[in-house]
């Protein structure tokens, strides 16, 4: 039975906070002002002022612009998306938005396939996707490693379907529910007649991880009243590898199909709309090397027991050099949005539903269950990992005339989300403990769930909301939003927002705005059980190599409970913001944003805890077959609090200079969060590192493009501040201080009156890389940071051919 509880409750002084920044927006709202983009649209014309681009970010006016908005949005548009040669969206928006940052984690099982991505160095599951304004679904994949997060996948979203993104940085859970708590990623899809056909291909300056991308779009009428766009894209990458021996490091090989279909219909008083994608993708990476003189080989341990079974079997006969096993991942994605909206008088309103579903499949090639002895294959399915969603909204508007500027407006609506976690179990030698019961059981460095740790896990939530915007005066706007949530699992939620804008001058603008948010924990984070393995990276040469075994278990579990696990609650903030926007010029804007952001009861893992017999006993009794050998066990709790501070600063300049135009945009975002109390269990001195320093605090860009005839050249210059590489498996003292780093990338445009355009290209033209990994990892052959925010690869060249038309 669930105990029901408000999220609010307990908490008064969440309330006190809230009201304390709610003040001071009150004292600031009459000198607020909305934050300004810095992306120009390059399908608007090269002069269109990216400031007077209609948002829909953070807002419900339909008549609401960037220039106007009372909280800071960039826009992004698919020519800026254009500039930066990755096929993922990931590392687009990282290159492009510096509060936005992207990891690669190579060796963390599914991270190799997707991965964290953080806004204002937060978990990736507090910032919420929108696509069109309709919530975006999760990815069936839950980091075990780093924050826990279980989090969208950008990566299943091709850059030819996207028109322009909107980033609202900003919390807004009041208006949009759980995960907006560092801002919200609105992906606005193309809606325009017309096509576009693209291919590029590329390579790393070292001759490997070659890459092609093949990519289309087709808009067109249809009916009296239809316009419909499909979007295909397809990708293939092949390996990196930037290791001195037979442990990887680099990219893994990927290959993947992606589509979008966008449509809408008009009716006399009323649209059709509807949008739906279908993904296919496959990606592989070798995990680090089974040296055949550890452990794991000793022939003496099968000599030795009694009975023998097999006197004449040997594992390093099927594998005499040791192994690499080959970790595989194959994933489904898909999702179906359709509804109807339309207005009559002063009312608007949109219905609309949702379906989405995300599946991944992992198998283990190249490895062996040395529990079977010589019984073992080496090819493994692993089991799967599905994430289901849907959802209903109605969502209506009215403009209510009181004599003020501009009528209120008035948005109200509701909500209702179910969300299942479904985990499949892998074949029976993926996980089942053989006649060798002492050695390491299940596909090595990566067991399937067994039939006992699957399952089906749902949950629902049904939510209202109020939404109140209207400008007080020409200078003054002024904005309000309430919204209640009840889950299913754990309770419900209350969260508030208050927001203003005020224009001191013609130039000189103030705003502020104060929030309440929370992410509800999913039903996977919440009922995942989970063993990794991988070797023991302390103990080195001379002495034999170990493969551990670790065990992440429902925080539920009898075991858990007993080491003081309980049911998971919500993570709860508040959200504080203020920022200037002055044009003192025509040609120049520049915008300045502090953002001070608490969060309590944040999701964290608990330190591994060695596993008694008794325990073992109770999990074995579970069906949980590998604790026949686990070494360690943890479990997700609500943990630790956090504060988060920072600054983005924001600099646009074009002029003509000569015979063509000169643009200049500058970002800047410096960001620090601090651990502010918490449990024992969690707050140790890894997770110290890895929330306070395992980020840079500090990241500039800085882009210059100029536009001559049908010449456009564009140069990037990107800065990183010093960073910890804090990894999980290593103490503290043995993480990495990275120094600061800067990547230089350039590219050249040729435009041809016909619609077609040459792009050639190179990102991290000087061919830097970053520090090395630090004693420990080099030995294993590892030269590089394993939990980089940026590339390690070096120097990469493109060419993009495009034709529109």
């Amino acid at each position: 039975m669930v105990t029901r509880r408000s999220v609010c409750a307990p908490h008064p002084e969440r309330l006190v906070r809230f009201a304390k920044s709610a003040g001071a927006v009150l004292v600031l709202a009459p000198l607020s002002i909305p934050v300004l983009t810095w992306a120009q649209d390059q399908d608007a014309g090269e002069n269109a002022r990216a400031l007077e681009t209609i948002i829909v970010t953070g807002t419900r006016r339909a008549e609401r612009t960037v220039i106007d908005s009372s909280v800071p949005v960039d826009v992004v548009g698919s020519g800026d998306l254009g500039t930066v040669s990755s096929h993922d969206l990931n590392n687009k928006l990282a290159s492009l938005v510096p509060s936005f940052n992207v990891q690669r984690t190579p060796g963390f099982d599914g991270g190799n396939f997707v991965r964290p991505a953080t806004l204002r160095g937060l978990s990736p599951d507090q910032t919420l996707v929108l696509i069109n304004g309709k919530r975006r679904h999760r990815s069936a994949y839950i980091q075990i490693s780093d924050f826990g997060a279980q989090a969208t996948d950008l990566s299943e979203i091709p850059q030819i379907a996207i028109r322009h993104v909107e980033v609202l940085r900003d919390g807004a859970s009041a208006q949009y529910g759980s995960e907006a708590i560092a801002g919200v990623i609105n992906l606005l899809l193309e809606d325009r007649p017309g096509g576009e056909l693209s291919v590029q291909t590329g390579q790393f300056f070292d001759g490997d991880g070659e890459s092609v991308q093949v990519a289309g779009r087709l808009g067109s009428h249809f009916g009296e009243g239809g316009l419909i766009n499909l979007s295909l894209e397809h990708n293939d990458s092949d390996p990196t590898n930037r290791s001195t021996r037979r442990n990887p490091s680099g990219l893994p090989d990927l290959n993947s199909t992606r589509a979008f279909v966008n449509f809408t219909y008009e009716l006399d008083n009323a649209e059709i709309y509807g949008f739906g994608n279908y993904g296919h993708s496959r990606g592989s990476y070798i995990f680090g090397w089974r040296d055949p003189s550890g452990a794991l080989f000793d022939r003496s341990y099968y000599q030795d027991n009694e009975p023998f079974l097999y006197p004449d079997y040997n594992l390093a006969d099927r594998y005499p050099d040791g192994f690499n096993p080959r970790f595989k991942s194959t994933t489904d994605d898909g999702s179906l949005v359709g509804g109807l909206r339309g207005e009559r008088g002063p009312i608007s309103w949109d219905f609309s539903g949702r379906v989405a579903r995300n599946q991944i499949e992992y198998s283990v090639a190249n490895s062996i269950n040395a529990s079977l002895g010589p019984l073992s294959p080496t090819s493994f399915d692993a089991g799967e990992w599905i994430q289901s969603e849907q959802g209903v909204n109605a969502d209506f508007g009215y403009l209510w005339d009181l004599g003020l500027a501009t009528p209120v407006n008035v948005s109200f609506g509701g909500e209702w989300r179910r969300e299942v976690f479904e985990l499949k179990a892998g074949e029976l030698a993926s996980y089942a403990v053989g006649p060798f019961s002492d050695q390491v059981p299940g596909s090595n460095s990566y067991p399937g769930p067994s039939p006992a740790q699957a399952g089906e896990w749902d949950r629902e939530s049904h939510a209202v909301y109020v939404d109140i915007d209207t400008d007080v005066t020409d200078r003054f706007n002024f904005g309000v939003a309430g919204r209640y949530e009840n889950f299913s699992d754990f309770g419900d939620t209350w969260n508030f927002k208050i927001s203003g804008r005020y224009g001191l001058t013609d130039w000189l603008n103030l705003r502020a705005a104060a929030s309440t948010g929370f992410h509800a924990p999913s039903p996977g984070q919440q009922n995942l059980t989970k063993t990794t393995q991988g070797p023991d990276p302390l103990i080195r040469p001379p002495l034999p190599q170990v493969i551990r075994t670790y065990g992440l278990i429902p925080s539920t579990n009898p075991v858990a409970v007993a080491a003081g696990g309980k049911a998971l609650d919500a993570e709860e903030a508040v959200n504080f913001s203020v920022g200037l926007v002055a044009s003192p010029t025509s040609d120049l804007t520049l915008s300045l944003d502090y953002y001070h952001i608490e969060i309590d009861d944040r999701l964290g893992i608990t330190a591994n805890q060695a596993l008694t017999p008794e325990q073992r006993q109770s999990l074995l009794n579970d069906g949980v077959a590998e604790a026949e050998n686990l070494d360690e066990f943890r479990f997700f709790i609500n943990g630790y609090d956090t504060r988060t501070e920072g600054i983005d600063l924001v600099a646009t300049w074009r002029k003509e200079v000569g015979p063509g135009q000169l643009g200049v945009i500058g970002v800047f975002n410096h960001n620090r969060s601090r651990i502010t109390g918490g449990d024992p269990r969690v707050v140790t001195p890894h997770l110290e590192a890895e929330i306070e320093d395992r980020r840079p605090r500090n990241v500039g860009i800085l882009t210059t493009t100029y536009d001559v005839g049908a010449f456009h050249f564009l140069s990037r210059v990107r800065y990183y501040s010093a960073w910890t590489d804090a990894v999980e498996f290593l103490p503290t003292e043995l993480h990495q201080r990275i120094g600061s780093e800067v990547f230089v990338d350039l590219a050249a445009t040729w435009a041809l009156q016909s619609g077609l355009s040459i792009t050639v290209g190179a990102d991290n033209v000087f061919d830097s890389y970053p520090d090395d990994s630090g004693p420990v990892l080099t030995d294993i052959g590892v030269p590089y940071p394993m939990l980089r925010p940026y590339e390690i690869e070096g120097g990469h060249y493109y060419l993009r051919v495009s034709q529109q038309f």
